[in-house]
């Protein structure tokens, strides 16, 4: 649970923030943008984190290998 919740934290933010520029840029917007944003946040935070989780994991590997 300590490695997922300041993830989930980074990526809500994320959101949270795009959310705020497509208001403040286009007040009229869809509610179905705000979750579209949301989605590819979501998607973008498992790729990311994934990545980095699978780089941490293989260098570990390797340094045991020594």
């Amino acid at each position: 649970m300590t490695y997922i919740l300041p993830r989930a934290f980074i990526v809500l933010v994320g959101w949270g923030i795009t959310c705020a520029l497509i208001y403040n840029i286009w007040p009229g917007v869809d509610p179905t943008i705000f979750v579209i944003a949301g989605i590819s946040w979501i998607l973008a935070g498992f790729v990311c984190f994934g990545y980095m989780y699978r780089l941490r994991s293989e260098t570990e590997d390797q340094r045991s290998s020594f």
